[in-house]
């Protein structure tokens, strides 16, 4: 039979401890063998201390290996003795599920680490948090969405936009809602969607965050370019004949009435009074024709043409271009340009066309001002941006008119067209750029141009 050294090792203790037992009963607590017994109960003490002392050696591998499962620590090593071979063999066990443990735990880290990464790279805003408000993740894109640096409470969104708060706290599982978010001087509006989920039995709820306001910006500029192309057609279908025909009438009239005789005076002032009415018409309907073609302009923008130059060149040369006219109108035109030097690629005809709008728009906000000014700015945004800002010291907007100033058609003024801001959002659109707007009454206005 072959014994391990486990087993022979537990079978000589056990016999040498029986036979201690033995010579401890045969002595029959003699008083002439004391010494004699009382050294073989010590012995007996000994060898039952020293034989549980050996066994406890497995059940402390065992604590160790519990232990360190309870505390996720799985650096500890069995060391691999001579006890003997089932001790080995626990021993290499124990080593080997401890090595499966760290296999799996680095497994498991480096898929948490994979899906945090994806989480903070995505585009789309994530917050992940807890009923009561308390906030678990935030990833990089709603901290840019958001503009905030660290946020620990769903409520701590309150001071600077109470809809996303409330939106965040009362949507239920798969709840939608779209929010307008101030940030600065942008007006955005955040799609917002809201997830319930269970993770080890507590409630979470995960909430999604995106920008759409350039999407519903396009698609309220092709609603509107698609109203203008119908209008237009229509228009020139019904004006242009009559424009035709009201002139031709108009040179009949007037080459009768130049051969008629004199005995039919009165047919030739009725006939010079009718003539009179077509060429109204017809200057009238021309004066339309040209209307509707400004209108044309909103969805005959060519794409941009792209090129790298100097802004504070183009500002000083824009001040030179409209020197004259501003001194005619009494208005003091400012440049505040920095130190460095700003290079934009950009179509810089349109560029320059926009800012002639905002400058005319500007001179004629600030005409019954005695100090009228306008300040023509450029500087790098807190995102390091090249942005440019026309800004005056007149009345103002009203609120619902900055709600409506870049709606095509709407204009504050009586001879406006209400078409120059509409074609100048749409070619900062064309240039994945965007103009803004801010004016309060009786402190002027400021439109700001980013890139």
């Amino acid at each position: 039979m072959n014994f391990s050294n486990y087993r022979l090792q537990l079978l000589l203790r056990v016999a040498i401890l029986a036979l201690t037992v033995f010579f401890f009963a045969r002595t029959g607590f003699n008083p002439d063998y004391r010494f004699t017994t009382v050294g073989l109960g010590v012995a007996i003490l000994g060898q039952v201390w020293l034989l549980v002392l050996y066994q406890d050696r497995t059940n402390k591998q065992f604590l160790r290996f519990l232990n360190s499962i309870k505390y996720d620590d799985f650096t500890e090593l069995f060391k691999v003795g001579p006890e003997g071979k089932q001790q080995q063999e626990l021993a290499l066990k124990l080593n080997e599920v401890m090595h499966k443990f760290r296999e799996v735990r680095a497994e498991k880290e480096a898929h948490l680490q994979y899906f945090e990464m994806i989480v903070q790279h995505i585009g789309i805003g994530i917050i992940s948090y807890k009923p009561d408000g308390t906030i678990m993740l935030l990833n990089q894109a709603a901290k840019k969405l958001l503009r905030v640096g660290r946020l620990l409470q769903v409520q701590d969104l309150e001071k600077d936009s109470p809809e996303l708060a409330r939106g965040l706290q009362q949507l239920e599982h798969n709840g939608k809602v779209l929010v307008p978010l101030k940030l600065g001087a942008d007006q955005v509006n955040l799609s917002v969607h809201v997830m319930e989920l269970s993770m080890l039995g507590e409630r979470v709820r995960l909430a999604s965050l995106q920008n759409i306001q350039k999407e519903l910006e396009e698609k309220e500029m092709e609603a509107w370019h698609n109203l203008i192309k119908v209008l237009t057609h229509e228009i020139m279908n019904s004006v242009t004949p009559i424009a035709s025909l009201s002139a031709s009438a108009f040179e009949e009239l007037n080459s009768f009435t130049d051969t008629a005789s004199e005995e039919v005076t009165l047919l030739k002032d009725e006939l010079a009074d009718i003539g009179q009415c077509l060429h109204t018409i017809s200057r009238r309907s021309d004066g339309l024709i040209r209307f509707v073609n400004d209108f044309r302009n909103l969805t005959a923008i060519s794409l941009p043409q792209l090129s790298r130059f100097s802004v504070n060149e183009m500002l000083q040369e824009m001040k030179t271009l409209m020197r004259e006219q501003l001194a005619q109108k009494q208005v003091r035109l400012k440049l505040e340009l920095p130190q460095d030097k700003l290079l934009l690629s950009a179509d810089r005809s349109m560029i320059e066309q926009v800012l002639i709008n905002l400058i005319k728009n500007a001179t004629e906000a600030v005409q019954e001002h005695t100090d009228a000014t306008i300040i023509l700015r450029a500087y790098l945004d807190e995102r390091s941006r090249i942005s440019m800002e026309v800004a005056d010291n007149g009345s103002g907007m009203t609120a619902e008119a900055l709600t409506k100033i870049f709606i095509p058609f709407y204009s504050t003024k009586n001879t406006g067209s209400g078409i120059g801001l509409s074609l100048s959002r749409q070619i900062m659109r064309l240039h994945k750029g965007s103009i803004s707007v801010q004016s309060e009454l009786g402190r002027g206005t400021k439109f700001i141009l980013r890139f």
